[in-house]
């Protein structure tokens, strides 16, 4: 039942008296840059670190330690965000996606985000000075301050960081990674979300090449040799519908696109490939991140990598390219060129063709690139990543899974645009209605939209010894269902789901055509790229370099964004899904819904999420709406800008939406506020009925809304959502402000409040602050009802019991919004500490 604190006058007065008095000391603490390091860093009190090891480094692989002499550079220690930190950048990227908020697209530069999200001066002073006196050199700290980087031998690490590095074979290569957990000194251990650097495991590049011609569905670029259809930048173009912005001038002009790759690359090809699209002569801008040591071409990665320039600049086509990569300091790979793409803010579109599946990264490294992926948000960064192509079972490469349904990372991160893959399917059977007999001068021959089903060619792929092939999708293990992942078909799972949307991704129907002389390295007879023909053509005048995979969807969809950022002239757009399903709900002309086919692919029996009986293969269907194959389809992009937010026209249908900001609780039985918008979309009018709902009852949270409906007329209108929390009851005694204490006869009850001032006074005044408020606790305490410690109860437990109280943790408060028969909800993330 609920507890009325009874306060004697003295009691009162002297309690408020002490408050005064101290009351500075404690404002001035909270005011300044919080220090979370308050101990002493000492090298024999230490704690595990945990979540560090990588998954490819398998106990039946491990060869034995390393030399102890061999020097590994750039190793990182990675810095989390406090409690409050981390609440006050998710309101921050709620409100910079809130139209009618102050801080709508209003991005922050590095500097911003570090001094308001990264470690203190201090904490990042006794770190770095704890590291030079183990001996460490090249100690550097990130532009986010949430990273410091050293420098040490294998034999250094193992010794100050309490573990063994060990080398592993692994598919007849040989690499070095952790083989123990690493440990630190407990004075900073909270701090730390996870190590780097410290194994050469590079994630490997997954651009998939045809199978064959012997599909179903034969390949149909118009070839005039073949007859068969490859896909251009021109083609695209038409397909997609960009051609009509193309004429509008919307062509990327003005805005810089990041593609994040681990190899050195040949601006011959990027030229070449260019020419033979008729796009206008632009080369790359090649950044090479600091202390990867020097460019080297790696014959895999190029051909990745020449896929991801060619394509995100060729649908952007007047977008300037960075291309960030690392050099050949084997502990460094394409997230280092991630990190540096984000802490330097180089552009407001990123994207990457790589990935793993979240159990093969661990969950400390998935966490890293979830705060990197904030960060990039806050920004203005839209970052746009790989569904995976291995169907369902993203952590296999082989020809049936064998470690259950899994999705990649980074397109699992809620602050990623996750894109999968579709497969042209109308034009099996009516070639002659989707392209022409030859190509124009950009050497493009589509004609329209071709109907696309779900990419799965893992039955041809198997059979031609090239593995499962299907785009990847499914639950993420790590990361909750996301507010804004709603709509027609989104599971009711609690957990984001892969991908967001997609675009065409089968090598085999229809491919990609790219220029890469690294495609054809080792094969018979020996060939060179389209460089050498002024063509797409090889030296040959005959081979075409033909690739696939939801690499090349990835890169797309970023120069759609690219195009995006030009139409609104934002500067940036930040994370773009909450936009795209809003989109998807209001404005469905702007999607291609795919609803046929799936990324089911065959598992090994007696191994995870693989049937019982049956047929032995997992994986999920595509269907009206969203499902996680294709996502929410792929895109008609001239019809998406004009319904984008600040970029064209408004979506036909009028609509609203509501939005909410994090609230948070200082205390068990205190209550706290969130502003609750209703904006509207597209000339929306009407009263909008509010509601709320705790997440549980058996929280001890409640909720209130005030007004409880509004009347949006043009603007957004607004009302305050009150989340009351519960307090944990305590055993109570009658007020008695003037009466002695039973163990302290000598102490009256308001007089300990008195005592408590007299020997703060006795404290030396380095400690008086952390002295200050066990003082005040002590006085209040003795005095019972001096500080509110003495109430009256009105019922229930008699003398003594009570209830545990609202729990600090996290909870959801969800707010839904009616009107008529339109329905919105927000998810209101609140914070109990």
């Amino acid at each position: 039942m609920k507890r009325i604190p009874v306060v004697s006058p003295l009691g009162a007065a002297v309690c408020l008296l002490v408050l005064t008095l101290v009351s500075p000391i404690y404002s001035a603490a909270q005011s300044a840059a919080a220090s979370r390091i308050v101990q002493a860093i000492d090298d024999s009190n230490v704690a595990v670190l945990h979540g560090n090891l990588n998954p490819r480094a398998r106990p039946e692989f491990d060869q034995g330690p390393v030399n102890a002499g061999m020097a590994i550079k750039g190793a990182s220690l990675n810095f989390k965000l406090s409690g409050a930190q981390q609440a006050a950048l998710n309101e921050l990227l709620i409100e910079q996606q809130a139209p009618g908020s102050p801080n709508y697209h209003k991005w922050i530069t590095p500097e911003q985000y570090a001094a308001r999200f990264g470690m203190s001066t201090a904490d990042l002073n006794k770190v770095t000075g704890w590291l030079q006196s183990e001996g460490f050199t090249g100690i550097t700290v990130s532009r986010n301050h949430n990273r410091v980087s050293f420098t040490g031998s294998a034999g250094q690490i193992e010794s100050v960081f309490h573990t063994e590095i060990h080398n592993y074979l692994e598919d007849g290569e040989t690499h070095y990674a952790l083989a123990v957990e690493p440990s630190i000194p407990q004075a900073f251990a909270a701090t730390v979300l996870g190590v780097r650097n410290l194994d050469d495991f590079r994630p490997k590049p997954r651009v998939r090449r045809p199978s064959g011609f012997s599909l179903q569905a034969t390949p149909n670029f118009t070839s005039n040799i073949s007859g068969n259809h490859y896909m251009a930048p021109d083609d695209f173009a038409t397909i997609y519908d960009l051609q009509s912005l193309y004429s509008l001038g919307l062509d990327g002009t003005g805005v810089t696109l990041v593609v994040v790759g681990q190899t050195s690359i040949s601006t011959t090809d990027t030229r070449a490939f260019r020419s033979a699209a008729n796009l206008p002569a632009k080369d790359p801008t090649m950044t090479l991140v600091a202390d990867s040591g020097t460019p080297v071409e790696v014959t895999d990665d190029e051909v990745e990598a020449d896929l991801d320039v060619e394509w995100s600049g060729g649908v952007a086509k007047n977008a300037t390219v960075d291309y960030v990569y690392v050099g050949n300091n084997t502990n460094f790979n394409v997230w280092d060129s991630l990190q540096d793409a984000i802490e330097n803010d180089r552009a407001p579109v990123i994207s990457t063709s790589y990935g793993f599946c979240e159990a093969g990264l661990g969950s400390a490294f998935v966490l890293q690139v979830q705060q990197l992926a904030q960060q990039a948000n806050a920004q203005g960064q839209t970052i746009t990543a790989a569904s995976g192509d291995d169907g369902a079972a993203d952590c296999d490469t082989g020809s049936s899974g064998t470690q259950g349904l899994a999705v990649d990372t980074p397109a699992s991160v809620p602050e990623v645009t996750g894109v999968g893959g579709g497969e042209f399917s109308a034009d099996v059977s009516s070639p002659s209605t989707y392209w022409n007999a030859s190509n124009d001068a950009s050497n493009g021959s589509a004609i329209e939209y071709i109907p696309e089903t779900s990419w799965n060619d893992t039955t041809a792929s198997i059979a031609a010894g090239n593995g499962l092939s299907a785009s990847g999708g499914g639950a993420s293990i790590v990361f909750g269902k996301p507010s804004w992942q709603t709509g027609t078909g989104v599971p009711t799972d609690g957990k984001r789901d892969v991908p967001d949307i997609s675009f065409d991704a089968s090598p085999d129907h229809d491919g990609y055509l790219i220029c890469s002389n690294a495609f054809f390295v080792g094969q018979t007879p020996a060939l060179t790229s389209c460089a050498t023909t002024g063509s797409f053509r090889a030296s040959d005048s005959q081979s075409l370099a033909v690739v696939g995979g939801t690499s090349v969807s990835s890169q797309v969809f970023g120069g759609v964004v690219a195009i995006l950022n030009q139409a609104t002239s934002s500067g940036g757009l930040g994370n773009v899904n909450p936009t795209l399903y809003s989109l998807y709900a209001s404005t469905p002309a702007a999607f291609h819904d795919i609803t046929t086919s799936n990324n089911i692919v065959p598992c090994t029996a007696n191994t995870p999420n693989c049937p019982t009986s049956g047929t032995l293969q997992y994986g999920f269907s595509a269907g009206t709406g969203y499902d996680q194959v294709t996502g929410l389809g792929s895109l008609k992009v001239a019809a998406l800008e004009a319904a984008w937010p600040g970029a064209g026209a408004p979506a036909a249908t009028s609509d609203f939406w509501i939005s909410g900001l994090q609230a948070t609780v200082a205390t068990p039985g205190q209550s706290a506020t969130s502003t609750i918008t209703v904006s509207p979309a597209n000339g929306f009018t009407g009263t909008v009925n509010l509601t709320c709902a705790a997440s549980s009852s058996t929280s001890g949270i409640s909720c209130s809304l005030s007004p409880t409906s509004v009347t949006v007329n043009g603007s957004a209108a607004t009302a305050t959502l009150t989340i009351n929390t519960t307090a944990a009851s305590v055993i109570t005694k009658p007020s008695a402000s003037l009466r002695p204490h039973k163990s302290l006869p000598w102490l009256p009850a308001s007089g300990g409040l008195l005592f408590a001032g007299v020997v703060l006074m006795g404290v030396p005044s380095r400690q008086r602050k952390s002295a200050t408020m066990a003082m005040i606790v002590f006085a209040c305490l003795v005095a019972w009802a001096g500080c509110g410690g003495g109430s009256s109860s009105s019922g229930g437990g008699g003398g003594g019991g009570g209830n545990s109280g609202t729990s600090a943790g996290s909870y959801i408060v969800t707010v839904t919004g009616t009107s008529g028969s339109t329905s919105h909800t927000t998810s209101i993330a609140v914070a109990v500490q």
